[in-house]
């Protein structure tokens, strides 16, 4: 996505984050030349809209960062009064927008560090989402397993910055951590935080109830949908996994994800839960990584523990 296709006269974090990234892969690829330099200006006018200090940026926008604190020291040079905006930026030369080409292209190694930490990340998150699951799949005679996805309204995201959602996610987690309400017959849990490019801030929900106590993962789902609709004021939205159009739509393409009951007697069940958890750590997912975080240690991926004093059969 490029600032050519927003389109709209205000524009999300996510969909500036996006834009930038995409600006510096094109530089990357075909170098800095005068037809981007209104598309420069035009970001670094947006991107200065969401920046903030204390936020922790990643590969691409990083890289964005460093190009704008260097042209900022033009915008504010004290010498040069009259320059209040980027408009300067229209008036680069050869040599200026070669320097600029040349310092992004020698953050391309980062960049792709960065881009390996993450896949590297995703790798360790799926073996102990495995390790965990596995667990609880061998512990308990049958398990429920329930997938919700959480996010926005299509009107909301544009109101939505990482700090907002974080805050109200972190709602969300404490409702899973103290297992009340409609969370009370839990065995486990898990999730994921990711950024789409169309879908905004969203979060992947991995539920495993007690087989014997609860059966309809559909109403489970929607229970805890309607909680994060409540949490975020209405700005919020949900995808219920078990609905039965998706259902079918996954039987018609051949695949069979593996939610809904679950029993360690019953012969590839639990080659079924496997593909959720895959889902939920996949490395290949880099285009739906976080562009941005709210400290440098916010979790995006999560789960709960297994060994507590609570599950039968457990020590403490």
């Amino acid at each position: 996505m490029s600032i050519t296709t927003l389109n709209a006269t205000s524009y999300s974090e996510t969909e500036i984050l996006f834009a930038v990234e995409n600006f510096v892969i094109n530089i990357h690829l075909v170098g800095f030349n005068h037809s981007q330099k209104q598309e420069c200006k035009e970001l670094l006018e947006l991107f200065d809209t969401i920046y903030d200090i204390d936020y922790c940026y990643s590969d691409y926008i990083s890289a964005f960062i460093l190009l704008k604190l260097d042209i900022d020291q033009i915008r504010f040079d004290p010498v040069v009064t009259q320059l209040d905006s980027y408009d300067f930026v229209l008036e680069f030369n050869d040599e200026q927008l070669a320097f600029y080409e040349k310092m992004l292209k020698m953050l391309k190694g980062e960049i792709e560090r960065d881009l390996h930490q993450f896949r590297l990340q995703e790798k360790d998150n799926k073996e102990s989402l495995k390790e965990y699951v596995e667990q609880i799949f061998n512990h308990h005679t049958k398990v429920l397993i329930v997938r919700v996805d959480l996010g926005y309204l299509n009107d909301s995201k544009e109101q939505i910055t990482i700090e907002q959602f974080y805050r109200h996610f972190e709602i969300m987690r404490n409702r899973l951590s103290n297992q009340d309400t409609f969370f009370s017959n839990l065995h486990g849990y898990s999730w994921a935080i990711e950024q789409g490019k169309e879908r905004g801030y969203h979060v992947h929900l991995l539920l495993m109830y007690d087989g014997t106590k609860v059966q309809n993962g559909s109403y489970y789902a929607q229970r805890v949908g309607e909680k994060w609709q409540q949490i975020t004021q209405g700005h919020g939205s949900y995808f219920n996994l078990h609905s039965k159009d998706y259902i079918n739509k996954l039987h018609m393409a051949g695949c069979d994800i593996g939610i809904g009951m679950v029993s360690r007697n019953n012969e590839g069940d639990w080659e079924r839960v496997v593909t959720v958890i895959e889902y939920l750590t996949d490395p290949a997912k880099d285009e739906q990584r976080l562009r941005v975080k709210c400290f440098r240690n916010m979790q995006t991926f999560g789960k709960g523990q297994f060994e507590n004093s609570k599950r039968r059969g457990i020590k403490k």
